[in-house]
C-alpha cells in the first residue's frame, strides 16, 4: 500500500502524537508498504523532501505560534508539496491531527482520491487554559471544530473506546475503529535487580522509589502527586520520587516541592530522551499519574512495559489499559489522600510489586509495534476493498 500520514507535529519533537505518527510510519515501511509523512518544517529554510531511508518526511511551510510554544502551524500546502503527493499517488491519507495539517489531508484526499482516514489522540478541550481561552464558549468551538474535520474522513481511528464514545456524543459520524497506541517493548523493558541498582544511583535516588514520566503541565495534575508524596514520606521516608519530563509547570511544581519540605526527596530530572529516558522508568519501582485528561498516554504504557505497577485515577482512557488490583491501584480522582494510601500499600507489599509489575509487562506487550501494526494494516485493506468496516 501507499500511505500518507500528515502530522502537525513529529520528531525531533516529543510528545504523544509525535512519536505515535513516528512509529506509525516506521511499522508500516519496515513491513514493505510505501511511505510518506507530511508535517511542518521546523524552520524557514528546511529541505522540503527527506529520506529518512525507512520513509520519506515532506515538509509544509509552517510558521511559529506565539500561543503555544515550541509548536509550528503548518500553512496550506504549498504547489510543491501539492505535486509531490500527487506523483506519490497515495492510496490511504491517514491525518493525526484536526489543525492545519489536517484540513491539508482533506485536500490531499480529495486531489488524490485517497481514502481518508482521521486519528484523534487526545481531548483537546482540557488544554485550552494553555492558550488562556479556557470559556463555555471556547469548549462549544473546540468540539465543533474537531468534529467538522473528522467528519469529513472515511473512517475514524480512536486509540480509546472513552474517546470515540465523546466524539460520538458530540456528533463523530464516519465508522469508528479503536486501535490502542504501540510502544517499543524491545526497548522498553524490566532490567535485572544488579542493574536496576546501579541506575538509582546515577539518578541519585534510593531503593525504593516512585516516577512520574511525562509533560509538566496544568491538566497532568502534578501538584497533586506532590502532595500526596508530601504525606507518604512522613510515613515511609524512605521512598524518593522521580520527576522526568519538562513543561509550563516546571517551576511551580519545584516551588510547590520547596514548599512542602521534599525537595531533597524528590528528582526533577528535565526532558530526558532514548537511552536515559528508558533508564529513568528502569530506575523505579513504580509509575504515578493524578491526571484525569489522559486517552491512552505512551508514558503509562512505556511504564508497564518496563515492568513497573501503575497508581493512577479511573478517568478517561486510564482504566483501559490499568487494571484495578491486577497491574495496579486506582486512587480516587482529585483525593491526595487516597494517592498516597496506595503509594504506601504498594511499598509495603514486595511481592505485590513483582506480582503488578509482571501483569504490566504482559499487558504491554499486547500494545508491540507488531501486533498494532498488523491491526492497523487489516483496518486499511478493510477500507480499501469498501469492505464492512
Amino acid at each position: 500500500m501507499r500511505i500518507a500520514i500528515f502530522s502537525d507535529t513529529f520528531p525531533p519533537q516529543t510528545n504523544g502524537v509525535a512519536n505515535t505518527a513516528y512509529q506509525s510510519a516506521q511499522s508500516l515501511s519496515e513491513a514493505g508498504h510505501e511511505v510518506i509523512a507530511v508535517t511542518a518544517a521546523a524552520r524557514a529554510n528546511q529541505k522540503i523532501l527527506t529520506d529518512n531511508n525507512k520513509f520519506k518526511i515532506l515538509f509544509c511551510p509552517s510558521t511559529s505560534t506565539k500561543i503555544y510554544p515550541g509548536e509550528r502551524l503548518a500553512l496550506p500546502l504549498s504547489l510543491s508539496v501539492v505535486r509531490t503527493i500527487k506523483k506519490f499517488r497515495p492510496e490511504i491519507i491517514h491525518s493525526h491531527t484536526p489543525f492545519s495539517l489536517g484540513w491539508g489531508a482533506i485536500l490531499a484526499a480529495k486531489i488524490s482520491g485517497a481514502k481518508l482516514v482521521g486519528t484523534h489522540h487526545t481531548f483537546y478541550n482540557h488544554y485550552l487554559k494553555h492558550i488562556k481561552l479556557d470559556f463555555a464558549w471556547t469548549e462549544r468551538f473546540s468540539w465543533k471544530y474537531t468534529l467538522k474535520n473528522y467528519n469529513c474522513c472515511d473512517l475514524f481511528i480512536s486509540p480509546s473506546k472513552a474517546l470515540a464514545d465523546d466524539l460520538v456524543q458530540h456528533g463523530l459520524r464516519p465508522p469508528i475503529k479503536i486501535l490502542a497506541n504501540t510502544i517499543n517493548t524491545d526497548f522498553f523493558k524490566p532490567v535485572p535487580r544488579e542493574v536496576k541498582k546501579e541506575l538509582k544511583s546515577k539518578f541519585r535516588v534510593g531503593e525504593q522509589t516512585l516516577v512520574y514520566m511525562g509533560r509538566l503541565s496544568y491538566e497532568k495534575s502534578i501538584d497533586q502527586v506532590l502532595r500526596a508524596f508530601s504525606l507518604v514520606v512522613k510515613i515511609n521516608p524512605k521512598i524518593d520520587l522521580l520527576i522526568v519530563g519538562d513543561g509550563p509547570e516546571r517551576g511551580k511544581l519545584e516551588e510547590l516541592a520547596n514548599h512542602l519540605g521534599i525537595e531533597e526527596k524528590t528528582k526533577f530530572t528535565g526532558s530526558l530522551r532514548g537511552k536515559d529516558l528508558v533508564e529513568s522508568l528502569e530506575a523505579a519501582d513504580v509509575f504515578i499519574t493524578a491526571s484525569k485528561t489522559e486517552n491512552m498516554p505512551l508514558s503509562v504504557l512505556e511504564a508497564m512495559a518496563t515492568g513497573l505497577p501503575i497508581i493512577a485515577v479511573p478517568e478517561k482512557g486510564l482504566p483501559e489499559i490499568v487494571k484495578d488490583k491486577v497491574n495496579g491501584l486506582m486512587a480516587t480522582a482529585d483525593d491526595v489522600q487516597s494517592l498516597a494510601e496506595k503509594i504506601l500499600a504498594l511499598f509495603a507489599d514486595k511481592q505485590l510489586l513483582l506480582t503488578m509489575g509482571s501483569a504490566s509487562k504482559t499487558l504491554a506487550l499486547e500494545h508491540s509495534p507488531a501486533r498494532i501494526l498488523a491491526r492497523l494494516e487489516k483496518i486499511y485493506r478493510e477500507l480499501l476493498n469498501n469492505k464492512e468496516i
